[in-house]
């Protein structure tokens, strides 16, 4: 198989691939066109490359957790966002190296650990710590930089978020949300800077106003003002939400319906497959490349 394959991905253990004779070097010597990657918790070499990897302590590991939950607590991503972030960057890296095999005719190795896919996506905050001098805290549903930018809760016990991204948009929102077309220019207010210092009073301005208005109806208000928000949605929004699309599969257990991948190709999403029990292809593989 291996002798005339694109592709071969393994996320062993480092070393483990090559005690089972499956060296990737000795791979692409034999098949110089072979595309060879190598998934891993953190990376080949390194006091940390036989440590065990899960999805929650590498959030933790690079910073990831310290960032993420609100003032008093640390929090985890909701998603296996490590997970996530290693298959995407080893796609994407395979995706090149394929492109560039179609110029040069060689294919080449990949490696991809859990940390650095995660560390890689860690470049804003980063920047921010190492170039400017910021203390990176946990400002939960509230940017740390922006005001307002954040969460507030309605009259019926909804949430909404909203964005103000410019002074254009603060103007907007004083006079066509808040009714306060005097804040606009006051000294407390006026700059986006002079609000981030002012951040408590205005948010008690903010919660004032929200706190009589129910949450779908200040959503249209806040929307009709050309204000970016949205609803603080449960999994049940989701599910009903106007912009959720569906693919519908089928496995042995029965068909069912899943939300569709982000890509829509022409217009509409991907057609699912039936999804193959274990070792259903066996047969076919093996008589493909036999």
């Amino acid at each position: 198989m291996l002798a005339k394959a694109d592709v071969f991905i393994q996320n062993l253990m480092p070393g483990a691939i090559q005690r089972l004779g499956l060296d990737m070097a000795a791979l692409r010597a034999d098949n110089p066109r072979l595309i060879t990657c190598s998934i891993s918790g953190y990376g080949n070499d390194g006091e940390f490359s036989q440590m065990k990897a899960y999805d929650l302590l590498i959030q933790a590991e690079t910073g990831l957790s310290s960032i993420t939950g609100g003032p008093m607590e640390p929090g985890r991503v909701g998603v296996s966002i490590c997970d996530i972030a290693a298959g995407m960057t080893a796609f994407q890296a395979i995706l090149q190296a394929l492109y560039a095999r179609q110029n040069c005719g060689q294919g080449r190795h990949i490696d991809v650990s859990l940390f650095s896919a995660l560390a890689d996506w860690m470049n804003v905050p980063y920047v921010q710590r190492h170039y400017g001098g910021k203390d990176i805290g946990r400002p939960g549903l509230h940017h740390p930089t922006i005001a307002p930018y954040g969460v507030y809760p309605c009259r019926d016990g909804g949430l909404i978020l909203l964005s103000i991204q410019n002074e254009r948009e603060w103007a907007d929102l004083a006079e066509k949300v808040l009714m306060r077309p005097d804040m606009i220019t006051s000294d407390g207010f006026a700059t986006n800077i002079k609000r981030v210092a002012n951040r408590e009073a205005l948010n008690s301005i903010m919660h004032e106003v929200f706190g009589k208005i129910d949450r779908d109806d200040m959503a249209k208000r806040l929307h009709q003002a050309g204000i970016a928000c949205g609803r603080l949605n449960s999994i049940d929004d989701l599910i009903d939400h106007p912009q959720t699309q569906y693919i519908t599969t089928m496995t042995s257990g029965g068909e069912v319906k899943m939300i569709a991948p982000g890509a829509l190709f022409d217009g509409a999403p991907m057609v699912a497959g039936h999804v193959p029990d274990l070792g259903q292809h066996t047969s076919a593989l093996r008589k493909e490349f036999s």
